[in-house]
């Protein structure tokens, strides 16, 4: 059981991560966390195989590979991009790894900034890359290991 002062912390945490691309926070123990923080009676949160998936607020894919269905999350409108989905993957590692990743956009900085990853499969990285061709639409990425380090993809993020 999580405290509210746990919650507060972790979605500081991710506000952080998500305003600062590739930058790597604590949010121990990880995924339990998350979820507690963002996922309440009035998201729908959907894993892998659910009917659900196309339609809900929160995606999860458990291990680096979506096998494919990322590319069915929803991405948003035009009127209202925000509805796009946000996807929370639980790696191997944040912040090291054998994947590194080229971030560049708005909270980068005016070089690339570097994450490095474990437990993604390039097939994957090719759909982040794909979610976030028709910006702003897209989908936003929560990367998150478990021992609790997490890391954010918002959609305005290029990935190289």
């Amino acid at each position: 059981m999580f405290t509210p002062l746990d919650t507060q912390r972790c979605f500081r945490g991710l506000l952080t991560a998500m305003s600062s691309p590739g930058t790597v926070h604590n949010v121990p123990p990880g995924l339990p966390l998350v979820l507690a923080t963002l996922v309440d009676h009035e998201v729908r949160l959907a894993e892998v195989g659910d009917p659900d998936w196309n339609s809900a607020e929160f995606v999860l894919v458990r291990g680096g590979d979506s096998g494919g269905a990322l590319a069915r999350a929803r991405r948003g409108t035009l009127l209202d991009p925000a509805l796009g989905a946000t996807a929370i993957y639980e790696l191997d590692a944040v912040g090291e790894g054998p994947l590194a990743l080229s971030l560049a956009g708005p909270g980068v900085g005016p070089r690339p900034r570097t994450l490095r990853l474990a437990g993604v499969r390039d097939n994957e990285v090719a759909l982040w890359r794909r979610t976030r061709a028709d910006f702003p639409l897209g989908v936003d990425l929560i990367l998150v290991d478990r021992a609790g380090r997490c890391a954010a993809l918002p959609r305005s993020t290029a990935v190289g």
